[in-house]
């Protein structure tokens, strides 16, 4: 039995994926209208009607042996607080949590308030797989699927360990997806196409997304300026990674393997990317492309960049930026080395 923690545009894709491989699932919802939903319809790369039985008991779904969490990844501590609420009845030790996008340090954020509660559990963290959006309330439509990550859990963040158990139990379940295990929390975070384009692209077009402008994200979002900017945030990315002993692949390389395209360029690259076509302009500020991103990726490498004294000029500017006019503390909002629990072990890395 596996069970998946938040039904949006991400519970619902990763379900018809699972269901449409034969998994039995207990999904939670906190939304009493999904109670509803008695079948999925999935469209695009998964075809399918699957029927489907989602609960708003989670202590129903925290019996289940995997649990993926599909929330947003500013809610992670919250909804780990809500689980180990039933830590008295349920033991966690064998359990498998899966951060399905955990940005940078998300598996250290979750990981905390387990480690804050005396609790020994086991968590995997990954990025988001599916390129997916809801088009009702029972249909899904995944435009476009990964084909290739990586993988980091809580037992080895530091410095990975391919060996562990954990790893094969979810490399088996997404057995047509290729799930590289990285070095250390640091590479699997920062490995994030999304985390050097989306606030770098939607800083240039502020305008555009102001006005709410009828425009694809990524064919009339970006220029060869453009481009430029989310290479340098890539160059910034890869100096910070390099500190902490690892690498991250080329914009150009990674987008190949995550959905195939032409290597001729990045900006050849973007615009050929076939679920790129689909992506629409926010018509907000206020949406995942920014919020997520700045918080939970580019801030938190500011300060990981600070503690080992390496100079970021171009990632520090796009997060005050956007903090500023998000109207977002970032110190208060952010995700911090502190609530990464990351000071026990400052040492380690240095």
């Amino acid at each position: 039995m596996i069970g998946v923690v938040s039904l949006g545009n991400q519970g619902f894709a990763l379900c018809s994926y699972l269901l449409s491989k034969g998994y039995r699932l207990i999904p939670y919802t906190s939304n009493v209208e999904n109670l509803k939903i008695k079948k999925i319809i999935s469209t695009g790369k998964i075809e399918g009607e699957y029927e489907f039985c989602p609960t708003i008991n989670l202590e129903d779904v925290l019996n289940a042996d995997i649990i993926f969490i599909t929330s947003i990844t500013t809610a992670y501590s919250d909804i780990a607080n809500k689980i180990v609420e039933y830590s008295k009845k349920i033991d966690f030790s064998k359990k498998i949590f899966v951060l399905f996008s955990g940005k940078l340090g998300g598996v250290l954020v979750f990981n905390k308030v387990f480690v804050d509660n005396g609790i020994v559990t086991n968590i995997v963290e990954t990025d988001a797989i599916f390129a997916s959006r809801k088009v009702s309330m029972d249909t899904v439509w995944v435009r476009g699927i990964k084909r290739w990550n990586l993988l980091i859990s809580n037992k080895d963040y530091l410095g990975s360990d391919k060996s562990l158990e954990i790893y094969r139990i979810v490399r088996n379940i997404f057995d047509d997806i290729h799930l590289d295990i990285a070095d250390n929390f640091i590479q699997r975070g920062l490995t994030d196409f999304g985390a050097m384009a989306h606030a770098t692209i939607s800083l240039i077009n502020m305008a555009n997304i102001d006005s709410k402008k009828d425009l694809l994200f990524y064919i009339d979002g970006i220029t060869p300026n453009t481009v430029k900017l989310i290479e340098d945030v890539y160059y910034e990315f890869n100096s910070v990674a390099k500190i902490f002993g690892t690498s991250i692949i080329h914009p150009i390389e990674l987008l190949d393997r995550y959905y195939g395209t032409v290597k001729t360029s990045l900006l050849d690259a973007i615009k050929n990317v076939p679920n790129y076509k689909y992506t629409k302009m926010p018509d907000s500020i206020y949406n995942r492309f920014l919020y997520e991103d700045v918080l939970n990726t580019l801030y938190p490498l500011t300060l990981l960049a600070k503690l080992k004294n390496v100079d970021l000029v171009l990632v520090p500017s796009i997060v005050n930026i956007m903090c500023s006019v998000l109207g977002i503390e970032k110190e208060k909002y952010g995700r911090t080395l502190d609530k990464m629990n990351f000071f026990c072990k400052e040492k380690v890395f240095i």
